[in-house]
């Protein structure tokens, strides 16, 4: 039966830490780096803006499916049809899962 092994000889992985240079700084003036800044700021913003409502649903889904579950588990302990529908009539008298507290 052959047996492998890794070898590691320190050029593979690592070697392109060798040739790596920090970047030369700009020469632009501030007044020359503002408009550049000021268009990455404008494409931050429209992410941001992207994102907040996309955020804001999935959070309000998944708090609608955690209320969800707990009604669900609060149905599954009845013991018999008189049980559940009882606790049916509850649920809906509370004004549905938002308003329900088990």
């Amino acid at each position: 039966m052959a047996a492998w092994t890794l070898r590691f000889d320190g050029a593979c992985l690592f070697g392109f830490l060798k040739s790596w240079r920090p970047l030369a700084r700009s020469t632009a003036t501030p007044a020359e780096r503002a408009p550049a800044r000021r268009e990455v700021s404008m494409r931050r913003a429209e992410a941001m803006r992207g994102l907040f409502p996309k955020l804001s649903a999935w959070m309000a889904r998944q708090a609608y499916l955690a209320e969800m579950n707990a009604v669900d588990r609060y149905l599954t302990q009845s013991t018999d049809l008189v049980d559940l529908e009882r606790r049916l009539r509850e649920v809906e008298r509370s004004g549905g899962a938002s308003n329900w507290v088990g």
